[in-house]
């Protein structure tokens, strides 16, 4: 399946998943966007929804407040939200800084994050609201 692209974020539905992949750099230029799709994906019903930062490499204030909305509102809405976070380096060291990785479950490879969020067997899937 291929990636869409809206607002600097690449959307994937993988399994009973969906991806949202940030772009390289995420600044005051993009991050109305990012939060925005993001918040609008968990609003239509997604079953389970994935921040994939493992290919960014700079995140401001703005990204750190994108992820913990769409947290907040995953939590409300009772939805699964996972981070995929770097190894290390500086967008990892951010999210350290400022409690993401204690406030928000991660993953350091889509892989393990798709892995962490698949429904059990049986699981009936959230309902669209469109």
């Amino acid at each position: 399946m291929r990636w869409v692209g809206s607002s600097d974020l690449q959307i994937r539905h993988i399994g009973g998943c969906t991806v949202a992949r940030f772009p390289r750099e995420v600044d005051l230029g993009n991050t109305a966007g990012i939060r925005g799709t993001m918040l609008r994906l968990l609003n239509i019903g997604v079953p389970a929804l994935i921040a994939d930062l493992s290919g960014c490499r700079f995140c401001d204030s703005g990204g750190v407040d994108a992820l913990l909305r769409a947290h907040l509102r995953a939590t409300a809405l009772k939805v699964p939200f996972l981070v995929v976070l770097p190894v290390d380096g500086p967008v990892r060291t951010i999210c350290q800084i400022t409690g993401i990785v204690r406030k928000i479950p991660h993953a350091t490879s889509l892989a393990e994050g798709l892995e962490a969020l698949q429904p059990l067997p049986g699981a009936v899937p959230r309902p669209s609201m469109n």
